[in-house]
């Protein structure tokens, strides 16, 4: 019992440490960087409150996306977003039965969301700029990491399972 709760108090605090140290300093401290090195004035959503809601709107909807990731991985992989404390099974399961880095897909929707709400052009080129730094990632790293670690069972999900794309079946 206390080993149970050991490991799963480590997976935890890793996906915490994780958010704080990935996503937080993707989605809040290079933008804000951005932001007051070109010291560019704008107004929210562009001068329109409809792109700001918008924006928040998609800030938020990819916000609770990369925790409902999170949470199926603790949940059914038994493990976190985070290295140190990878999965331990393939999670084939509802969202990723669709697309492969649905938490990827998070941090896009949430950084489109930021350059709506505040109305910056500069951060969609960070958006491109994250988009291309995460596709090396994934491609270079993250799934031949995961090939390693599950083997043909990877190379099947990745035969049935797009990488960015959903593809619904009807």
């Amino acid at each position: 019992m206390v080993k149970f709760v050991y490991k799963n108090l480590i997976r935890i605090i890793d996906g915490a440490l994780y958010g704080w140290i990935g996503p937080f300093s993707v989605l809040y401290i290079i933008p804000q960087f951005i932001l007051k090195i070109t010291n560019v004035k704008s107004q929210d959503g562009f001068g329109f409150l409809t792109i700001k809601i918008t924006g928040m709107i998609l800030m938020w909807s990819g916000a609770v996306l990369a925790i409902y990731c999170s949470l199926l991985m603790l949940s059914f992989a038994k493990g976190t977003p985070l290295v140190t404390s990878a999965p331990q099974k393939l999670l084939v399961r509802n969202i990723y039965k669709y697309i492969r880095h649905p938490m990827m897909w998070a941090l896009f929707i949430v950084v489109l969301g930021e350059a709506l709400t505040f109305g910056q052009w500069i951060l969609f080129i960070w958006l491109i700029a994250m988009s291309r730094i995460i596709f090396l990632i994934v491609v270079n790293y993250e799934e031949p990491q995961l090939e390693r670690r599950f083997g043909e069972s990877w190379n099947e999900y990745c035969r049935k399972v797009p990488r960015w794309l959903p593809r619904f079946k009807a």
